[in-house]
C-alpha cells in the first residue's frame, strides 16, 4: 500500500470513529510475564491535550480516539472538532506512534516546508492527503514519531492553526518543551469583511437584459457557500438550452478571499481578458479537471476581495469559455468602481 492509500485509511478510519464517538482504551507501558515477549507499549494522543488546553485552543474538551492500525500502517490518533459557535469548522488531529518509522507511515510523502523548532522538537510540514489540510510531524526515536494535522478550508489558516496546537502537544512528548501560554488567537473565524464588495449582492452583477444576451434565465438564485469562506455568496443564471449544451452562468463574490483562493486559480491562467475599465480578469479552462467541461475567470477587487465567473460547455470543450468571457465585459461594467 503506498502513501495515498495508508492516508486514505487513515482518513476512513478517522472519519469513521467521528461518528461512532469511540475511544481508546489506555494501556500505558507493561511488562511482560514470564514466557511472554515484550508487550507493545500503548500510547494515548488523547491525553496529550487537557481540558484547560483545549478550551483556550477553541476545541470541544472531548476527543474521539482512533487505536493504531498495524493493517493501515497507521498510530494512534485523536481528533477533535472545534466549539459549536465556531465556524466553519475546523477539525484536529493528533498522532503518536510508537512501534513504525516515519519514512515507513509517510512512504515517500513530499516535504512543503523545511522544518521549524516548536515546543523543544523539529516539525517538518509534509504533503496532506486531505486537501486543505496542514501536516506537521516529528521524529522522536528510532520508531516512533508524532504529527499534528488541522484541516481547514484555507491551508495558510490552517498551517497557522497547526503551529498554534504543536507547542502544547510537544509538551507531553518525550523531549518536549513545557507547554507556553496559548495566545488569543483561536479556530474562531475573524471578524466580518466590510466594505462595498461586502455588502454587494451578486445577482446585481448581470442585469436581465445582459442575462438573455448570454443565452440564460434573465432571474438569477442568490446561494451562499462557505467555500473557500463563509463570507462567500455567489448568483446562479440557469441556461435555456436543456440538460446538454450550455451550462448555467454563475458570478461568485468572496468579500474576503484572495484571487488566488479560488478553487483551481492557484496555477497560472491560459490567458488575461481586459473587461474594461482597465480590469485583468484571468481565465482558467478546465479549472476543476473536468476534462473541458467548466470554466472560470476570476478578477482581484482588492487583495482580499475578489470576484469569480463560472460556466462551461458539456457537449464541446472548445466553447466552455465563450459564455465566460462573453459574460467579463457585462459583470465588469456592473461592479463598484
Amino acid at each position: 500500500m503506498g502513501f495515498r492509500g495508508v492516508r486514505a485509511g487513515l482518513t476512513v478510519t478517522a472519519a469513521a470513529v467521528l461518528l461512532a464517538g469511540c475511544t481508546v482504551t489506555v494501556g500505558g507501558t507493561a511488562s511482560p510475564l514470564p514466557g511472554q515477549g515484550p508487550v507493545k507499549q500503548v500510547v494515548d494522543p488523547c491525553k496529550l491535550l487537557n481540558a484547560q488546553q483545549l478550551d483556550a485552543l477553541g476545541y470541544r474538551a472531548s476527543g474521539h480516539g482512533v487505536p493504531a492500525s498495524e493493517a493501515q500502517r497507521a498510530p494512534a490518533m485523536c481528533l477533535w472538532h472545534t466549539k459549536d459557535d465556531v465556524s466553519p469548522s475546523v477539525i484536529l488531529n493528533v498522532g503518536w506512534a510508537v512501534d513504525q518509522t516515519l519514512d515507513n507511515y509517510l512512504q515517500g510523502a513530499v516535504v512543503k516546508a523545511p522544518p521549524v523548532k516548536l515546543g523543544g522538537l523539529d516539525w517538518t510540514r509534509y504533503g496532506a492527503f486531505i486537501p486543505g489540510s496542514c501536516d506537521l510531524y516529528t521524529t522522536l526515536g528510532a520508531k516512533s514519531f508524532a504529527f499534528v494535522s488541522v484541516s481547514f478550508q484555507d491551508e495558510d489558516k490552517a498551517c497557522e492553526l497547526a503551529k498554534q496546537v504543536v507547542p502544547q502537544v510537544a509538551a507531553g512528548l518525550p523531549g518536549g518543551q513545557p507547554a507556553p501560554p496559548i495566545s488569543a488567537a483561536s479556530p474562531s473565524t475573524s471578524a466580518l469583511p466590510s466594505g462595498p464588495v461586502a455588502a454587494l449582492d451578486p445577482c446585481a452583477l448581470l442585469k436581465p437584459e445582459q442575462a438573455a444576451q448570454l443565452k440564460m434565465e434573465t432571474t438569477g438564485a442568490k446561494n451562499i457557500s462557505d467555500s473557500p469562506s463563509p463570507n462567500v455568496t455567489y448568483c446562479l443564471w440557469k441556461d435555456t438550452d436543456g440538460d446538454r449544451g450550455q451550462k448555467a452562468f454563475e458570478v461568485w463574490l468572496g468579500p474576503d478571499v484572495p484571487v488566488t483562493k479560488w478553487i483551481g486559480m492557484d496555477v497560472p491562467p491560459v490567458e488575461q481578458v481586459d473587461g474594461g475599465g482597465g480590469r485583468k480578469w484571468s481565465v482558467f479552462a478546465n479549472f476543476n479537471d473536468s476534462g473541458g467541461v467548466n470554466c472560470a475567470a476570476g478578477l482581484a477587487l482588492s487583495d482580499t476581495s475578489s470576484v469569480e465567473i463560472v460556466s462551461g460547455y458539456l457537449d464541446d470543450p472548445s466553447k466552455s469559455c465563450d459564455a465566460v468571457k462573453a459574460g467579463i465585459p457585462l459583470v465588469t461594467a456592473n461592479l463598484p468602481t
